[in-house]
């Protein structure tokens, strides 16, 4: 069992990752701005608060779930499936913590740029 172990610890330090830190980072947007798109879309309160981005979540969702197949060489299928661990990891950020508007609000800062950004470059003709 031991040597299993060791073996287990090894393998994982010496594989590849899946995703670099900005694709990570960029999936975890796509979950925040997909959560935010999702109460807007059910009236939830609190989601006024930000920009109406029911029709262009699912767009920039595309574009990001696109290029971070393209670029990490994964299937659309294991990038589907990290952005929603994605949803479940930032559901799970905000069940604890004082101030749960705050850190939205600060998440949704960062990610509505990195959202309007892609979406202006894929309008932008090359």
């Amino acid at each position: 069992m031991k040597t299993f172990l060791i073996f287990a610890l090894l393998f994982l330090e010496h594989s590849p990752r899946l995703f670099t830190e900005t694709q990570s980072r960029d999936m975890g947007c796509v979950a925040v701005v997909s959560i935010i798109s999702e109460e807007q879309r059910r009236n939830a309160p609190g989601a006024t608060d930000y920009p109406d981005i029911r029709e262009i979540a699912p767009r920039w969702a595309a574009i990001v779930g696109d290029r971070i197949s393209g670029e990490s060489g994964q299937s659309m299928e294991v990038v589907r499936t990290a952005i929603w661990d994605a949803v479940d990891r930032e559901q799970a950020s905000v069940r604890d913590i004082a101030n749960p508007k705050a850190y939205v609000d600060q998440r949704m800062t960062t990610c509505l740029a990195l959202m309007r950004a892609d979406l202006e470059r894929a309008t932008t003709p090359q």
